[in-house]
């Protein structure tokens, strides 16, 4: 029995206790350990296990329900039921707790049963199901079943209730329907908290080492003190030990786990010149130059990646795109088969996550480049877990337009499906054909991609760099990235402007990166 469920009511009329109490009841007598969990409570007398309170989940939402979902899954029991009790409407918040609830279902990925109040009425009760249902619907959760509470007249509520298409049952009855309805449906959303949750649960079963050369910036501490707390990176700090711990400490950053390295080292130094410079020789680079080069932190994390003595770099906090990409071009060097670096942007909307490409690197691709993006592109969606439908982007759906814009688009996608054949692909193609399965169907009937695109390369960084920012921007989407791509090593690239959490994210996805790849280069 692995039935999970979570159970929720639309006000604080209906019983909600009793109906918890009834469908735990119910997946007990089918044998094996029923978890019940109760996401978001400020009870301080409760037999349920919690994931947070109220206080914290308005301080800091975000990271408050990435904490529920891991506090849940660590008490799930393997292959036992578990129970999911929503909030009771008492407090203050009450009139967002519909959504709250929703957005809890969601993230938990349960379906959910919706307890109603049938104690003024049965007509009454399944307006206000319908209600609830289209509410929870707008937060991506999933209603399976109908659960009446406080009925004088049972056989009216269910038939009222049963008009709205779903399994219904009022508290006493055989609830063995509305537990088979929760146990056959998967939900399939994956919400920004879910996607947070599973990249650090990603990065916590693989630690991986990574360097951050810009110790000098408050952010940087900051962020390295956050993932060495959550335990999804070792980090290692560029810097003057005395100094970076001084720095962190006035600012009240713990630095406990995170290994700091000097530049100043000789013996390191030298050795890492010395490499520098037998990689470069045919450039004409001398060991002075090499010992001038790794005075920059840049030029000098890098070759602890290429060194294997990191596993992935994350800098440009303070330093440009070039700064921060110029070494890996020397002597990380791109992967087998590919020439071009790109940068893609993982987009974590609502109920999804999508992959846009370039956004960072390459500001006018040719069509051998547009194949590299998109190949490169797939890569990354399968690395996070995203199953890659790419779009080659432009303003021309399939053979409907002409022009060099949409032929290098056309060519791009040829190369593409001659090089990977096993992708699923389509090019030239609009973005609304990509997105949208109607106009998909229309436009390009018969694609595997039109409509249902996961995975969409831009024709050029403008169009990539302000697409992802007006999605960002309009749509609350959350962009994590750009994660460099192409590279036989992660070395990945921070805006300027980055927050902590953006840092924090980069590494992480750094982390993940590196996981995927084995060792030193040399």
């Amino acid at each position: 029995m692995s039935t999970r469920v979570y159970i929720a009511s639309p006000d604080c009329e209906a019983d909600l206790n009793a109906a918890a109490r009834a469908i735990v009841r119910a997946l007990a007598s089918q044998g094996g350990e029923v978890t019940v969990f109760k996401p978001l409570t400020d009870a301080a007398n409760t037999e349920e296990l919690v994931g947070a309170s109220f206080s914290a989940f308005k301080a800091d939402r975000a990271e408050t329900e990435t904490q529920i979902i891991a506090a849940f899954e660590t008490v799930l029991v393997d292959g036992g039921a578990a129970v999911a009790i929503g909030t009771d409407y008492t407090g203050v918040t009450a009139p967002v707790e519909l959504g709250i609830n929703g957005d809890l279902a969601a993230d938990l990925a349960l379906p959910v049963v919706l307890a109603v109040d049938a104690g003024r009425g049965a007509e009454r009760a399944a307006g206000v199901a319908a209600a609830a249902i289209e509410g929870l619907d707008a937060h991506h959760a999933v209603v399976v079943g109908l659960l009446a509470t406080g009925a004088e007249d049972a056989e009216a509520a269910r038939t009222a209730l049963a008009g709205l298409g779903l399994p219904v049952a009022v508290l006493g009855d055989d609830l063995t329907p509305l537990l088979a309805a929760a146990e056959s449906t998967a939900v399939p959303v994956r919400t920004p908290a879910r996607f947070s949750h599973e990249l650090m649960a990603r990065a916590q079963s693989n630690l991986q080492t990574i360097v951050l050369p810009e110790s000098e910036d408050p952010r940087i501490l900051e962020a390295a003190s956050v993932v060495a707390a959550r335990g999804v990176a070792h980090v290692v700090l560029l810097g003057e030990k005395d100094k970076v711990l001084a720095d962190a400490e006035a600012r009240g950053f713990d630095l406990t786990g995170v290994e700091i390295v000097s530049m100043n080292d000789p013996e390191r130094l030298e050795s890492y010149a010395a490499k520098f410079a037998e990689l470069r020789a045919k450039k004409g680079v001398t060991i002075e130059q090499a010992r001038e080069a790794m005075a920059d932190g840049a030029y000098f994390g890098t070759m602890m990646v290429y060194l294997g003595e990191a596993d992935g770099l994350v800098s440009g906090a303070n330093h440009t795109t070039a700064n921060t990409i110029r070494p890996a071009l020397q002597f990380i060097k791109t992967q087998p088969g590919m020439r071009t670096v790109s940068g893609a942007l993982l987009m974590s909307l609502a109920d999804r996550v999508y992959v846009f490409a370039d956004c960072a690197v390459t500001p006018n691709p040719t069509p051998e480049q547009l194949a590299d993006i998109a190949i490169s592109s797939a890569g990354t969606a399968e690395m996070f877990g995203v199953a890659p439908r790419v779009a080659m982007l432009s303003y021309s759906t399939g053979t409907s337009g002409k022009g060099p814009d949409v032929d290098l688009v056309r060519e791009g996608y040829e190369l593409a499906t001659t090089r990977a054949p096993e992708l699923k692909l389509a090019g030239p193609i609009q973005f609304d054909a990509a997105i949208d399965p109607v106009v998909g169907a229309k436009k390009m009937p018969g694609s595997p991609v039109a409509g249902q695109a996961t995975v969409f390369v831009f024709p050029d960084l403008n169009t990539g760099n302000n697409t992802y920012k007006a999605v960002q921007r309009t749509a609350g989407a959350i962009a994590i990235g750009p994660l460099l791509q192409g590279l036989r090593r992660p070395v990945n690239d921070l805006s300027r402007g980055a927050l902590v959490e953006d840092i924090v994210n980069t590494i992480v996805m750094t982390a993940i990166q590196a996981q995927a790849t084995d060792g030193a280069l040399g």
